[in-house]
């Protein structure tokens, strides 16, 4: 049984949590990563939550007041840079308390993000979508 909460108290959840927090000590791949805070933070497990949020944190890329993140220094995809960061972005703002801390985080990963708008609103791929959150 995981020591998350789930919302509907469903064993095939806390299961599937608990498969999921024994991956996190394996946080080679970024997307990954991003994507188990961004379901921790749903979850409501803020430990792990944290501790994944922290290891985003020491491998982003921060320029200019910008943060952003790529799978791997020498492998770049613009559309994957994206999702990773918007995952990330997601992750920061769905936990139930929010710090101004949190929100200036937040601020310099949507600065990023819409700097790689193209001039129509949508991004360089037909493939990068922002997850939805509703």
């Amino acid at each position: 049984m995981c020591c998350c909460y789930s919302v509907l108290q469903d064993p095939v959840v806390d299961h599937s949590l608990s498969c999921l927090k024994n991956s996190t000590s394996d946080m080679s791949n970024t997307y990954a990563t991003a994507l188990l805070a961004y379901t921790f933070t749903l979850a409501g497990d803020m430990e792990t939550r944290a501790r994944l949020l922290q290891h985003l944190d020491t491998i982003s890329f921060q320029e200019g007041g910008l943060l952003h993140w790529s799978q791997s220094s020498s492998e770049t995809s613009p559309s994957l840079e994206v999702e990773i960061s918007s995952y990330v972005l997601l992750a920061s703002l769905s936990a139930s308390s929010r710090s101004t801390s949190d929100l200036g985080y937040a601020s310099r990963i949507v600065r990023w993000l819409v700097r790689q708008q193209n001039a129509y609103g949508g991004f360089s791929s037909t493939q990068v979508y922002f997850p939805n959150t509703s």
